[in-house]
């Protein structure tokens, strides 16, 4: 049996990992509808377990997405996230876009100077809202303490230099370090998980 040539059809199928569609098809007598038919099973039964819908759902998107099991999953869940969503409390359009206009600080400026924001507050209460972001509103609102304690007293009528030592101190502050790598790190969460709550409450 040219298992070569068998492989291909199957692939050009179902996207089975090399090794796999060569094991199913041994297992299976060559037979390819039989081998698509198992991993597609399979891959629903994969699917149900990693997002909690119903068999019929998990079909649909996977078909949909063109069996890509990734997006199949990450589409179900934005799905089945709009349709049980549930306002919280103190969550609002308005504090979810200052919170973007916060994000789009630290990316393009940075994160010292997105302590500065003057919306910080309605953004910490934001991200302490939501389930997900409340471990990320108590680094933020730590950091936010740091900065404020180093720069107590100071004004733009101090020397550069004076600004420049209390910078380096705010770098050489081990705590404010982790936080500046924690929240670096989270923007791409912190963007997602706003972005699902502005959608349903625009």
């Amino acid at each position: 049996m040219d298992y070569k040539i068998k492989v291909k059809a199957l692939r050009e199928i179902m996207p089975i990992p090399m090794a796999e569609a060569l094991k199913l098809l041994k297992e299976n007598d060559g037979d390819i509808k039989l081998c698509a038919d198992i991993f597609k099973t399979k891959s629903i039964e994969y699917i149900c377990l990693e997002t909690g819908c119903s068999k019929e759902m998990a079909l649909e998107f996977y078909e949909k997405e063109k069996f890509d099991l990734n997006r199949t999953i990450s589409f179900i869940r934005e799905e089945l996230f709009d349709q049980n969503y549930k306002p919280i409390h103190n969550i609002t359009l308005e504090n979810l876009n200052k919170t973007r206009s916060w994000i789009a600080i630290v990316q393009e400026k940075d994160f010292a100077t997105s302590l500065d924001y003057n919306e910080l507050a309605s953004v910490i209460q934001t991200l302490a809202a939501i389930p997900s972001l409340r471990e990320i509103a108590m680094v933020l609102k730590q950091a936010k303490k740091i900065k404020d304690s180093i720069f107590k007293g100071y004004s733009d009528n101090l020397s550069i230099d004076e600004f420049v030592r209390r910078n380096v101190k705010l770098d050489d502050d081990p705590d404010f370090q982790k936080a500046y790598h924690r929240i670096s790190l989270s923007t791409t969460i912190i963007i997602d998980e706003i972005n699902r709550h502005r959608r349903n409450l625009s």
